[in-house]
């Protein structure tokens, strides 16, 4: 546990190196040009403590207070800004000194004047709720444990030792900051103005918290640097320190970590990846009672993570209902585990009717809080896990394809049980991958890509624009008066259009509605494609519930514009996906 205590704090430290410490340093650094030496203390001091407790009990703090989380989130930057807005004006600095001197006079430990450490002290507390630090392995496994309700002293010291680590380098930059302020007669010659200056950038970034562009910043960043994000959650993929995960979350001390250590091989036999863990944080059940993997001990289980708008998973479910049908009886429990994608995925009644869509007869759990994605240290849409009869991990398939050798690794699995399942394999995908094809797009501002427009899209007001002539390659573009939001856009008028320029067999559409409302589907180059499911013969799509639509489908990969014109105001628009 030691090793695991200490990669957890070297883990805080080199957070410092990743995106998601942006929204925190404006805020660090404001500390060093506010009044009071202590100040940076106080900050860090406060965003250990509180992104300790929040991180190990914000359920428990919820209902306690019977305050939601975005309100609490809402109250925290609303202290952020106005302790900024008491670097600006210095009577309020002083009033708000005073009204949280009372502090120490409780412990008869009057602090010296101007201190500082307590306004700070207040800052690190609200910044601790809001601050979202890039979860790799380690925090992401407490961060499951906490979720079930299954903190023990092991996983507190490994939470503090990573806020811990973290705010080492923090206060470093604040003392630094604070540190060149005075060494610069510029900047210590006019250290009101200076400290002023920092009051508004305090504000600017709590409001930015507050709306979110803190996620939209991150998200970016995290995109243009890929190679830093994946050495920094690689750092924690030791096959030593997923030992220990995997003892901290009570699955017992094996070498299993599905994007960690390497499985052990064993010859012609399946490889041993270790010890599955328990289904953990699932809500509603469907097609079956609420199950655990101990009480199927003696099963085949397969754990199929899906989310039913996105495309890849839904290519995927015709083989697992024909798995289902042909291996239930022989000792098969397929369990789909629906960890959703956006909000709108989340509602039971989508997930109910889409089960009934695709003719789903096996048992299928919401995830919604990421319970048990996280327990598997799972990381993609779909993820297929076998697991044998003794309840060890054999077989991890991630993606679409390779159906006939997941197949074969089922029978082989029962066969260990003693059942010969030997029957003709599900007709394998021809579905290669297609080199240039157009990436997922997601419209939202959240995790939005591939928009042309020259008006901002970091929004939610209504906002008016055009689509460029010359629209780019995998790029798609609005006209008319249209509204961002974090997950998706939607149009405020009737006759809005979105074009969209791509390069694929199929193209897909995620939309929402909260009344029925018609799209019309115009392919503009090249030709007229195949008849769609989702399209009528005149080109129209009727939206009537949230899902995934069918937009146009080619015989071959095709490079094409297709423009969409929105009959009625306020259809959900989220994603565009593809198929080859």
């Amino acid at each position: 546990m030691l090793l695991l205590i200490l990669f957890s704090l070297l883990s805080g430290i080199v957070t410092v190196l990743s995106p998601c410490v942006l929204p925190v340093l404006p805020i660090v650094l404001s500390s060093s040009a506010a009044s009071g030496k202590r100040r940076p203390l106080g900050v860090i001091t406060g965003l250990i403590i509180s992104f300790s407790i929040f991180t190990l009990a914000i359920s428990q703090i919820v209902r306690l207070l019977g305050l939601s989380a975005q309100t609490l989130r809402i109250i925290a930057v609303s202290v952020i800004g106005l302790l900024g807005l008491s670097m600006i004006v210095p009577k309020f600095n002083l009033w708000v000194e005073r009204a949280l001197s009372f502090i120490p006079r409780m412990a008869n430990n009057e602090p010296k004047q101007g201190s500082g450490f307590w306004p700070g002290f207040l800052t690190g507390v609200s910044l601790g709720l809001v601050w979202a630090p890039c979860a790799g392995p380690i925090l992401a496994s407490v961060t499951a444990l906490a979720a079930t309700q299954e903190i023990s002293f092991a996983s507190v010291l490994v939470v503090i030792a990573y806020a811990v680590g973290a705010g080492i380098p923090l206060l470093a930059i604040a003392y630094g900051g604070r540190s060149l302020i005075k060494k610069v007669p510029a900047l210590s010659n006019n250290l009101g103005r200076v400290q002023q200056v920092f009051g508004v950038v305090m504000i600017l970034t709590a409001f930015l918290i507050a709306v979110n562009v803190d996620v939209l910043v991150t998200a970016w960043l995290t995109d243009r640097l890929p190679g830093l994000s994946s050495s920094l959650s690689n750092f924690e993929s030791s096959q030593a320190v997923s030992e220990q995960l995997i003892e901290l979350n009570g699955a017992g001390n094996s070498s299993y970590f599905v994007n960690g250590g390497q499985p052990q091989d064993t010859g012609d036999a399946l490889p041993d990846y270790g010890p599955a863990p328990e289904l953990a944080g699932l809500g509603n059940w469907f097609n079956s009672e609420p199950l655990t993997l101990q009480e199927l001990r003696g099963k085949v289980v397969m754990v199929d993570f899906w989310t039913y708008s996105c495309v890849n998973c839904v290519r995927t479910l015709p083989y697992m209902v024909d798995w289902n049908a042909k291996y239930a009886d022989e000792g098969l429990v397929i369990i789909g585990v629906h960890t959703p994608e956006f909000a709108f995925e989340q509602d039971a009644n989508n997930v109910r009717q889409a089960i009934e869509r695709f003719g789903i007869l096996y048992p299928v759990a919401q995830d919604n809080d990421y319970g048990t994605w996280q327990a598997f240290n799972n990381h993609y849409w779909p993820a297929k896990y076998l697991i044998d009869a003794q309840g060890r991990i054999r077989y991890v398939h991630f993606g679409e394809g390779d159906y006939d050798v997941t197949e074969l690794a089922i029978q082989q699995l029962l066969a260990e049980t003693g059942v010969d399942a030997q029957q003709t394999l599900s007709a394998p995908s021809d579905t290669e991958f297609l080199a240039g094809q157009t990436p997922e797009t997601y419209i939202g501002f959240g995790r939005q890509s591939g928009f042309s427009s020259p008006e901002s899209l970091v929004r939610n007001d209504i906002g008016t624009y055009s689509i460029p002539a010359d629209l780019p390659e995998h790029h798609f573009a609005v006209s008319g008066q249209w509204t961002f939001y974090q997950e998706y856009a939607q149009p405020e008028e009737a006759g809005a259009q979105l074009e969209l320029f791509f390069y694929a067999k199929d193209v897909y559409l995620v939309m929402d509605t909260p009344a029925p409302g018609t799209v019309n589907v115009e392919i503009l180059s090249p030709s007229q494609p195949n008849q769609s499911e989702d399209v009528d013969a005149q080109g129209n799509i009727t939206v009537d519930s949230a899902r995934l639509y069918h937009l146009a489908s080619f015989d071959s990969a095709t490079q094409g514009r297709l423009r969409l014109t929105f009959q009625q105001a306020g259809i959900q628009t989220f994603a565009f996906t593809f198929g080859s």
